[in-house]
């Protein structure tokens, strides 16, 4: 006791109350900073989450049966055929609004980009290339209509030209080819991983 007595003495109490200061804003500090990484964590973890929720409702019905449907119509027997602005088939419209509600997370950072590229640009981009007359004439309507589908297309447009120097849309015979594809996939299969690593190759 004499030392400490000693101590607490030769400091002060001024001293000792800008040292309990001292250490209450650096308690404070370090919990500021764990609350954040907390917060970080739960957001990574929200995104992920949104992410395998839009995977498995892509793959599975009825998007699934959509898609095929979709395939079938726009491309019977591998020939794509026109599209009439004023009447698409509805299955496109289903891809369109589920696009869109992805664009929608994604402007709300809900959603980060590369994850959406690497697990849908390659539909993402063909039912945008197919689907652009369409979109342009509801948006003469109501230019709010498939805005957020839109701004996606633009950022991962973007995000391509400084990945590979260059980009374009699909051509129509490579639209045909995904309508091929999509029309012949069997419902409620996954989505296929050479997509993937065909975006990741270059």
């Amino acid at each position: 006791m004499g030392h400490l007595h000693d101590i607490v003495c030769g400091i002060g109490w001024d001293g000792l109350t800008a040292l309990g200061t001292v250490a209450l804003a650096l308690i404070s500090i370090f919990a500021l900073l764990y609350a954040k990484q907390q917060l970080n964590d739960f957001r990574k973890e929200s995104k992920i989450k949104h992410l395998i929720d839009l995977v498995d409702q892509f793959e599975r019905e009825p998007l699934a049966a959509y898609r095929s449907r979709l395939g079938a119509k726009r491309a019977p027997k591998g020939k794509l055929q026109p599209l009439d602005p004023d009447d698409p088939p509805p299955e496109l419209h289903d891809l369109l609004n589920f696009f869109e509600h992805m664009g929608y997370l994604l402007e709300g950072r809900y959603l980060e980009l590369e994850d959406i590229s690497v697990e849908f640009h390659y539909w993402i981009f063909h039912i945008w290339a197919d689907a652009r007359e369409v979109i342009k004439s509801e948006q003469l309507d109501e230019p709010i209509y498939y805005e957020y589908f839109e701004r996606m297309v633009v950022r991962l447009g973007d995000r391509e030209h400084k990945r590979m120097g260059k980009f374009e849309l699909p051509s129509k015979s490579e639209i045909e080819d995904f309508y091929t594809e999509e029309a012949h996939l069997p419902s409620g299969s996954p989505i296929p991983r050479q997509r993937r690593l065909k975006h990741r190759q270059g």
